[in-house]
């Protein structure tokens, strides 16, 4: 089954989980980036070995398991041990999400993630879907989310790239303050925009198939990155 991939990213706090949840209801299959981390990095896993060896014992609990929140306190107040831990680990979520993917019956899928853009993972997607949200709400939800403080809550978004860079690379944008229906309707305009560029990217294959076929020319089994929005080409869905 040929599958399209897109994306969807933003930063912590921005209301990714409820947009992924969106789009589950409409029969897209969701691979959760963090939930991949958290498997990768097992007891005993090989990415816990090269995070062990990177960050030393203090990250690693007296059972051999991943101490959570040492290594959060580590990178989240430091962007290059920040990046030394993602360069560690998304080779092995992009794995790991690959064969969940694989393994799924839905013809269109995402991947739910904070950090995909410009990661191995990014590969896998022909389109992106950007999440974003007040600064206040994403502290809170944090907060409330994570049992922390408003510092610590703070100093993760500092952490993270802002939402001019996750909105240079958005095909589409989805503003998320909280209010549930509303963001029903944009995530079904969006979804049906997805379909539209599933059925082009579909349809570029096999015209360039036939155009191989026709010159003895080999051509690949993939194809160009595209956004399509209501037949065109544009790369900024926005729904707001």
């Amino acid at each position: 089954m040929d599958k399209y991939i897109f994306g969807i990213t933003g930063g912590s706090g921005a209301g990714k989980s409820t947009v992924s949840r969106k789009f589950r209801e409409l029969g897209v299959f969701v691979s959760d980036a963090d939930m991949a981390a958290r498997a990768v990095v097992s007891k005993g896993s090989a990415c816990l070995d090269e995070i062990r060896l990177s960050f030393g014992d203090e990250v690693i609990l007296d059972n051999g398991e991943l101490d959570r929140k040492r290594l959060g306190q580590i990178v989240f107040s430091d962007k290059n041990k920040l990046e030394l831990l993602n360069n560690i680990t998304h080779k092995y979520i992009k794995e790991y999400i690959e064969k969940e993917i694989n393994s799924s019956d839905s013809d269109i899928c995402a991947v739910d993630g904070a950090v995909i853009i410009g990661s191995p993972v990014m590969e896998l997607c022909s389109s992106m879907v950007v999440v974003t949200a007040d600064e206040d709400v994403r502290i809170n939800r944090i907060m409330l989310r994570d049992g922390i403080d408003r510092k610590y809550a703070s100093d993760r978004i500092r952490s993270q790239k802002d939402d001019k860079f996750y909105l240079s690379h958005a095909d589409y944008i989805v503003e998320n303050n909280g209010e549930d229906q509303e963001l029903g309707v944009k995530i079904e305009r969006i979804y049906s925009k997805i379909k539209d560029a599933k059925k082009a990217e579909c349809q570029k294959e096999k015209t360039t198939a036939e155009i191989g076929a026709d010159t003895g020319v080999l051509s690949c089994n993939g194809c160009d990155n595209i956004s399509c929005s209501d037949g065109t080409q544009d790369r900024k869905g926005s729904e707001h």
